[in-house]
């Protein structure tokens, strides 16, 4: 689970880099560091799940309704349409839009607000 929680920090640092000039970029990988995190914790809960499975909110699902970071990691279902809505063309070629800039920067502080918490929560479990 650290080096998962690791690789989702590189993730939120190459999108905080990405946001201004290439804010597609920086939505996917926003959108990988909060699957990321969702599925550090669905491990240590040793909840299984698909890893070919990248709806963010349908993860999150996965967990008991009371679990203590199930509300935090559904809200991460915002961010599923950044790993695909604009890294690929419109039907007929056209480029995709480009993300609202303020609102990668709010999924960016979501996530991140998050990490420490969940890195130590994780730790927790398996120690």
């Amino acid at each position: 689970m650290a080096s998962t929680i690791a690789l989702a920090k590189e993730d939120l640092a190459v999108a905080k880099k990405l946001m201004a000039e290439h804010p597609r970029h920086a939505g996917f990988n926003i959108e990988q560091a909060a699957e990321k995190l969702l599925k550090a914790v669905l491990t240590a809960e040793r909840i299984h799940f698909s890893t070919s499975h990248h709806q963010l909110g349908a993860l999150a699902a996965l967990l008991p309704e009371d679990h203590p970071w199930r509300a935090d990691l559904m809200a991460f279902d915002d961010f599923t349409s950044y790993a695909t809505a604009g890294r690929y063309p419109k039907p007929g070629g056209g480029m995709p839009n480009d993300p609202d800039i303020a609102e990668l920067q709010k999924g960016w502080d979501e996530v991140s607000a998050l990490v420490d918490e969940i890195a130590g929560w994780c730790d927790e479990k398996s120690g």
